[in-house]
């Protein structure tokens, strides 16, 4: 059980260990990937783990985490996937999955319990990612769980993503693109272990999971409607990101027209909070769109008709994109046709959006340019784009939450919102939005805190902050309880700092300089309705952080 197979794709052959001691230390999942990544520094490599919870009928622990050098960014990259594949690798028994190498000609990994092979993938290279699960499902029977690349993989845009399930993804920094290189067409996974049986303490987990579960009332917002709702709370606050970047507020009803397409709820394994929601329209279902597709395609692209978004939404899940990438590129597309530096182009052209993304998934035309991310495209034309680390920033404006500036300019992926949540605090109140005060020690808490969970896995609905369910001292239990260690909160804390610390030296050994902690001149001199990043106190805080963190 929890054994790590390595896949060496360019000598065709398989080995299956057992996970070093020095491994372990890091747990499961993005932990245990960073540590594989540091030991074999390539691009050519992608880790899929799970962690000691992975698996447990409990809401919340069916993720699997992929790490790997990020061809957008060129800095360290670990990506999440709910649904039930990381659960099937667990229950084949194994802690890690490690691709490395290139193969000669597409092929995908058939893994069934103590079996592993590399199958020839000819006839499925060139359809989308639905059509690949379908087919493989077809191929090898029932009870097999697929993660797959569509065409954007294949062709490298430097966003595409891991599909799976038919809208559960290894979103974002370019984990499809990575398998797309070394000519993986998908992975498909079945076990047999009974996972209750590993756990240290099955009379304690039980009462944990029972009270837990009794908790899940806390996330009703996210069960009733899902992510879209927190559109409500940017906007009122100015802080939703509209015409790529050039205000913080959007004229629309998105909110009210995207829930009107809502016809049934979708879950992860074992899990009450069924987030996901699947939309109808014009015929066809897709799985969303989440709140950040929404901001993506609709107010970032000045787009009005949640259809449109909800069609983006499914091209990209059929192609294998990032939606937050996709939309940002196109986006940046309208600004250049504003600006008059392109021709053709402008904010609310949902039939634009739909075709540009058609585009960017084969390379054709202008998508081959766009499929490159804002950072290349932007310096090509010449023009300051919005990007940090490389990386297309998420729904949250930093010019109204400075810890979420903070966050961006630190994250060692770039701009990201999900490996701190510190836009919780910063929207609710509990962190003075527009003050540096705090920011830096609890984004350190909460990067620490996450850094932690991301091994074992847990979702993060479960650990938001303010709202989670889960809290500190309950994460830190449920790890005693299943695997009979006897952890302390700061020493969980103290594991989560060096997971974070790991990713920096990763990342300094790939050219990471201080200054790329540091987020565009866009917010500090293009205003919106909460005005621009104050530079002083951004600095203030930076200094501080890398202070407490002892970068320096």
């Amino acid at each position: 059980m929890d054994r790590i197979a390595v896949i060496d794709l360019s000598k065709r052959e398989v080995r299956v260990r057992e996970p070093r001691k020095d491994e372990l230390f890091f747990i499961g999942g993005k932990g245990l990937g960073f540590k594989v990544l540091n030991d074999n520094l390539r691009k050519d490599l992608i880790v899929f783990a799970v962690g000691p919870l992975t698996g447990l009928k409990m809401s919340g622990l069916s993720r699997c985490e992929a790490t790997f050098i990020s061809p957008l960014t060129g800095f360290v990259a670990d990506s999440s996937c709910g649904g039930f594949f990381g659960r099937e690798l667990r229950r084949a028994g194994y802690l890690a999955l490690i691709l490395r190498g290139r193969s000669d000609k597409p092929v995908y990994i058939k893994i069934e319990d103590e079996s592993v092979e590399i199958r020839d993938a000819d006839w499925l290279w060139g359809m989308d990612a639905f059509e690949t699960e379908d087919s493989l499902k077809r191929e090898l029977g029932k009870g097999y769980q697929i993660a797959s690349i569509g065409q954007a993989g294949e062709n490298l845009v430097r966003f595409a993503c891991i599909e799976h399930a038919k809208g559960r993804e290894f979103g974002r920094c370019g984990g499809g693109a990575v398998l797309g290189a070394m000519k993986v067409k998908a992975i498909a996974v079945k076990g047999s272990a009974d996972l209750e049986e590993i756990v240290a303490n099955y009379e304690r987990f039980s009462e944990l999971r029972e009270d837990f579960e009794g908790r899940l009332d806390v996330l009703e917002g996210i069960s009733n409607y899902g992510t879209p709702k927190m559109v409500l709370l940017t906007n009122e606050l100015k802080v939703l990101p509209t015409r790529y970047w050039q205000s913080g507020s959007f004229d629309s009803e998105m909110f009210d027209e995207v829930v009107k397409l809502y016809v049934r709820k979708k879950s992860c394994f074992a899990c009450k909070v069924g987030c996901a929601k699947i939309s109808k329209f014009n015929g066809k279902e897709v799985e969303g769109p989440e709140y950040e597709t929404l901001f993506a395609f609709g107010s970032l692209c000045g787009v009005r008709d949640a259809k449109i978004v909800a069609e983006a939404n499914l091209l990209c899940d059929r192609f294998g994109m990032d939606t937050i990438s996709t939309g940002n590129v196109i986006a940046f597309l309208f600004y250049l046709g504003e600006k008059g530096a392109v021709e053709g182009y402008e904010f609310g052209d949902g039939d634009a959006v739909l075709d540009l993304i058609r585009k960017i998934a084969f390379r054709e035309g202008i998508g081959d340019k766009l499929a490159e991310g804002v950072k290349r495209f932007a310096e090509s034309m010449g023009v300051e784009g919005v990007y940090v680390k490389g990386l297309e920033p998420p729904g949250y404006d930093p010019r109204g939450l400075m810890g979420v500036a903070l966050a961006y300019a630190v994250s060692y992926r770039g701009a990201c919102h999900i490996k701190h949540c510190i836009y919780r605090p910063n929207l609710s109140g509990g962190l003075d939005r527009f003050k540096p005060d705090k920011q830096a020690e609890t984004l350190i808490r909460l990067e620490n805190f996450y850094g932690f969970t991301d091994c074992l896995i847990i979702c993060r609905f479960l650990t938001l902050p303010e709202i989670g369910p889960l809290h500190e001292n309950d994460v830190v239990e449920l790890y005693n309880v299943v695997t009979g260690k006897n952890l302390r909160v700061e020493e969980m804390l103290e594991i989560g700092g060096k997971v974070i610390n790991l990713a920096r030296e990763i990342n300094l050994r790939l050219g990471l300089r201080r200054e790329d902690d540091y987020l565009p001149e866009f917010f500090f001199e293009v205003p919106t309705e909460n005005g621009v990043v104050d530079r002083e106190a951004f600095e203030g805080m930076l200094e501080e952080y890398y202070k407490l963190r002892g970068w320096i």
